[in-house]
């Protein structure tokens, strides 16, 4: 079984958003078709995730991305739109979208999220992708009594 997994990725932070993508192809490699599309930012990452999923050509949909978390709320006011809609596009399109846009406040917290081995979002990114387009993809078995 071949999976297919769609990735959009903010070009805006770029130091980490690449450090994520580069940790989420890796992951996938040998283990899925992957397609990259890549956005200005992290607010425009929902409408491509949502033209991935609307094509039904991909099993799960990955977004990455990185806000930086401020003085004001306007990090904050992204975040929620961003997952939100996120959340929105795959309930409406049942294609797993898996949401890997994080709110970061600062250099060391973003380079052990993007870079490292242990908390790495690149690489949960895919794992759960991996997962969930598999579970997306088999059949539902009903049992008595549950």
């Amino acid at each position: 079984m071949s999976l297919k997994i769609g990735i959009v990725v903010s070009r805006f932070n770029e130091e980490y958003t690449e450090a994520l993508l580069q940790s989420t192809l890796k992951e996938l490699k040998g283990k899925a078709v992957t397609a990259v599309v890549r956005v200005p930012g992290a607010y425009e990452i929902p409408l491509q995730v949502q033209r991935l999923a609307r094509s039904k050509k991909f099993d799960a949909v990955i977004a990455l991305g990185v806000i930086w978390q401020g003085q004001t709320s306007h990090a904050g006011e992204i975040g929620r739109a961003v997952t939100d809609s996120l959340m929105r596009i795959s309930l409406e399109t049942s294609v797993p979208v898996i949401h890997q846009v994080l709110g970061i406040k600062s250099d060391a917290e973003a380079r052990a999220r993007t870079m490292g081995k242990k908390l790495n979002r690149g690489i949960e990114a895919a794992h759960a992708a991996l997962e969930m387009a598999t579970v997306n993809r088999s059949k539902i078995i009903f049992q008595k009594g549950i």
